[in-house]
């Protein structure tokens, strides 16, 4: 049962799903990779919002060129464990929510030995590369675990969800990462990151209740700088790996 303290911390939200969803989502773990412009927002509303359990990968040091977007930091944290500190925030925005901080690289070897260990009920996406994209994507998929991707540059946000062997995924649409790809930085605006995170919150907590509608089957456009929001639907490619998996 519910305690009176968390009923007071979560009344708004409870408001809106009900004291049994809200025990339901204090039961779900959550994968989510990168703790940056993305992942801060993300991370913070997950934790907010009273989920059970929050493994999150993120291996960087935090620099100062972080700051102008990555809003869970502080200036006098530059140079320290991006991971460490984040915990640190997080754990003192929301103590009811088991935090743990996987200080390596998103890598099949390293995902492979959570998903081994821990019931997975959701992973969300928050790097910045194609390879770490298609990854969760193929593992999602492999491992019968629903996931949300999504990517920013500018103005401009991408989104998408997968519930494996139901929806298309990641792959259906985008095949196979590109082959070639600048290092250079993406350029960004800061709240892009926010309006992006917060939609894979949304997208995440969905799932986790079985509420709403899902931004799966199609892919979610955010332009800013136009104040527009649009979907481009697609379909289950027959020769994606996808299906190959059912």
């Amino acid at each position: 049962m519910i305690s009176s303290e968390l009923l007071e911390r979560y009344q708004r939200q409870i408001l809106v799903i009900g004291k049994e969803k809200q025990e339901l989502l204090a039961s779900k773990t959550v994968v989510q990779v990168g703790l940056g412009g993305l992942g801060s927002p993300l991370a913070l509303y997950l934790t907010a919002s009273g989920i059970g359990k929050l493994i999150i990968f993120e291996k960087d040091e935090l620099s100062l060129s972080n700051l102008g977007r990555q809003i869970l930091y502080r200036t006098e944290e530059v140079n320290q464990s991006k991971g460490e500190i984040g915990k640190k925030h997080l754990e003192s925005l929301n103590p009811f929510v088991s935090i743990q901080i996987i200080e390596k690289w998103f890598d099949e070897e390293s995902a492979i030995a959570i998903f081994e260990k821990e019931h997975v009920d959701y992973i969300v996406d928050a790097s910045d590369n194609f390879q770490t994209k298609f990854l969760v994507n193929d593992l999602g998929i492999r491992f019968n675990i629903p996931f949300t991707i999504a990517g920013i540059q500018g103005f401009e946000g991408q989104l998408l969800s997968v519930i494996p062997k139901k929806t298309a995924c990641y792959r259906c649409l985008f095949g196979h990462p590109p082959e070639k790809i600048e290092s250079k930085p993406i350029p960004v605006m800061a709240p892009t990151c926010g309006v992006v995170g917060s939609l894979e919150a949304s997208e995440v907590i969905k799932s986790l209740l079985n509420i709403g509608d899902r931004i799966t089957d199609r892919l979610m456009m955010i332009s800013l700088d136009a104040g527009e929001f649009s979907s481009i639907p697609f379909r289950k490619n027959p020769d994606c790996f996808c299906q190959k998996e059912e």
